[in-house]
């Protein structure tokens, strides 16, 4: 029996028992609901068949390999690029999945399954080369089936390792030019998708190199004609090394009871191969965020039956978005533990509460004059990203969460210990049992202080400065300011916007932290133009819960997306630092230079 067959074998569907009644614990008896995000630790608890267990130790993995469709021009980068991404993970240590392993405190590995190039000098690779890149698809086989085989064999052994040394979790990346090319006519050949409903524009290609690629995918499927029902007869026939490998990583992690995150059209498309070749794998798995250019992705998640929690736009598979979806189920998993009783002494918050301004009275002169953010940091730190090793506007969300703090801060590069605190804006400042407890378990493992902004019950002007006093205190430690409203029903916005001005008069960025906030900030963004450049909507543009989770608990989870941000913003490399060919097509072409 070979480790493959050995492997599917081993599979077995987790066992629910173990998670029976938390949904119904945190929805009934404790009154809070985390949608997606329950359902993602109901998965994590069966998966490891413990009621509690401890906040995954994790590994991202790094597949990377060449592809003889490249010949056909269906890149925006030239061939040399995976060489060049290869060693910038490992020499120059500036690649994404560099700084979202910084992020997710995760080991990175990087293994050559197939990079067309003599690679025994770079130090720390892993060496798994089934051969230098595979044969062009458009004139036939990618690979032949024992190499289909070795690949997916070589990603289970990689998934062994990984459970060798303690981990619970992979988040698997790729690096391989043209590889969106198989991934499109993978998802194609398996699900009977034509080439126009899966193909995507992969490192943002122009529009006349998007219909070619399409003509691509069309010609490698007619010239092959996969078996849809064989996942290595497709892998053989349209797939890549790395892909295989990834698929390998799935198959070996869900033997070894692990979960893998996914993130993005060719981790996914790597899945829907694994899921063929054994459909229980789907139990092991989770996806991070939905592609909205990708064109194969939402197709494969609905075959393997499931829902991405976050819309980031992110189109580069290097553990970006499954990253943050990581840091997701850890906050989970702490607020869990809290409400379960594990967590010893997890009585709920203690927050600063602030003292009102006894001498405010309607003498006082509030200085407000809202400045536009700073022009010159915004295009400073675009071009900053425009610049970084990586393909052009490739990390959506994160890269206009970037720019935003930098025109907020006016600085070109806030830095990664930037801080935040939660403000919590309520009449009554003791918030019911279970939700004072889940935020401040929240609040605690993201480092996030907590305000407690008690509200006048009558509305004066007296009362209104002394709002306006009490956020300027704060925003002078905090460049970010994390804010909860409690829901009164009130039409009246005078308390939203005095708080929101305030916040925008010392140039802090503004993030709503909970539904009924998010509301009142869009009133406030149509009533004051000035203010709407400092709020970024996180919560509403970017987490995906199907819930409405308790107050100020959603900027718990939107300040992990932005230090996700900050990590790419500063720990990544230049394409002049890390030695990586710039783009020639598309709207990378021009924009990126290397010096």
């Amino acid at each position: 029996m070979t480790l493959l067959e050995r492997t599917v074998r081993n599979i077995k569907v987790p066992d629910p028992t173990i998670s029976e009644g938390i949904k119904e614990s945190l929805l009934t008896h404790h009154g809070i609901d985390f949608g997606r995000l329950t359902d993602t630790l109901v998965r994590y608890i069966r998966i490891t068949g413990e009621r509690h267990p401890a906040p995954p130790q994790t590994s991202v993995v790094i597949s990377c390999a060449d592809h003889g469709v490249a010949a056909e021009s269906v890149s925006a980068y030239p061939p040399e690029t995976t060489l060049n991404m290869m060693c910038n993970y490992l020499v120059a240590h500036g690649g994404a999945a560099n700084a979202v392993a910084n992020y997710a405190n995760a080991n990175l590995i990087v293994a050559d399954l197939g990079v067309n190039a003599d690679t025994a000098h770079i130090p720390g690779l892993l060496h798994r080369s089934i051969a230098r890149g595979t044969q062009n698809m458009t004139q036939g086989a990618a690979m032949t089936r024992a190499q289909a085989i070795k690949s997916v064999e070589a990603g289970i052994e990689l998934a062994g390792i990984c459970a060798d040394r303690g981990d619970r979790c992979i988040l698997p990346g790729e690096m391989g030019i043209s590889n969106t090319t198989s991934s499109a006519a993978i998802v194609a050949a398996i699900l009977g998708l034509s080439p126009e409903e899966v193909t995507g524009r992969g490192a943002n290609i122009s529009d006349a190199r998007l219909a070619h690629k399409i003509e691509i995918v069309r010609r490698a499927l007619a010239v092959n004609t996969p078996d849809p029902v064989d996942g290595l007869d497709v892998l053989r026939k349209v797939g890549g090394f790395e892909l295989g490998c990834i698929a390998g990583i799935i198959l070996g992690a869900a033997a070894r009871r692990m979960l893998v995150v996914l993130d993005g059209a060719n981790t996914t498309s790597a899945a829907l191969v694994a899921h063929v070749l054994c459909p229980d794998c789907a139990y092991y798995l989770l996806a991070s965020h939905g592609s909205l250019t990708e064109l194969s992705q939402p197709h494969a998640l609905r075959r393997l039956g499931l829902t991405p929690m976050l819309r980031l736009d992110i189109r580069l598979s290097e553990a970006a978005g499954s990253s943050i979806a990581l840091d997701h189920l850890r906050q989970m998993l702490c607020v869990w533990d809290a409400l379960d009783g594990k967590t010893a002494g997890a009585d709920g918050i203690h927050p600063a509460v602030l003292e009102s301004d006894a001498n405010a009275d309607e003498s006082d002169n509030i200085r407000l004059k809202i400045l536009s953010p700073d022009g010159a940091a915004i295009d400073a730190c675009q071009y900053r990203l425009d610049n970084l090793a990586k393909p052009i506007h490739s990390l959506g969300y994160l890269e206009r969460i970037a720019v935003v703090l930098a025109g907020a801060m006016r600085t070109p590069q806030p830095p990664v210990d930037t801080k935040a605190v939660l403000i919590l804006a309520a009449r009554d400042t003791a918030l019911p049992a279970p939700q004072s407890t889940a935020l401040a378990a929240m609040c605690s493992y993201a480092g996030i202080p907590i305000y407690v902004l008690p509200l006048p019950d009558e509305i004066t002007e007296s009362a209104l400065i002394c709002l306006h006093r009490s956020i300027e205190r704060i925003a002078k430690d905090a460049p970010i300011l994390l804010i909860g409203m409690e829901e009164d029903g009130s039409p009246d916005l005078r308390i939203t916007s005095t708080i929101m001005t305030a916040a925008a008069n010392a140039r802090s960025l503004i993030i709503p932290a909970d539904e009924p906030t998010e509301d009142r900030a869009c009133r406030v963004c149509e009533l004051y133009r000035t203010v709407a450049p400092y709020i970024l909507h996180i919560f509403s543009d970017m987490i995906k819960l199907d819930a409405n989770p308790p107050i100020g608990t959603a900027g718990s989870l939107a300040f992990g997306i932005i230090r996700a941000a900050l990590h790419i913003l500063n720990d990544m490399k230049t394409f002049t630092e890390a030695n990586v060919a710039v783009a020639i097509d598309g709207a990378g072409a021009g924009r990126q230079v290397r010096d």
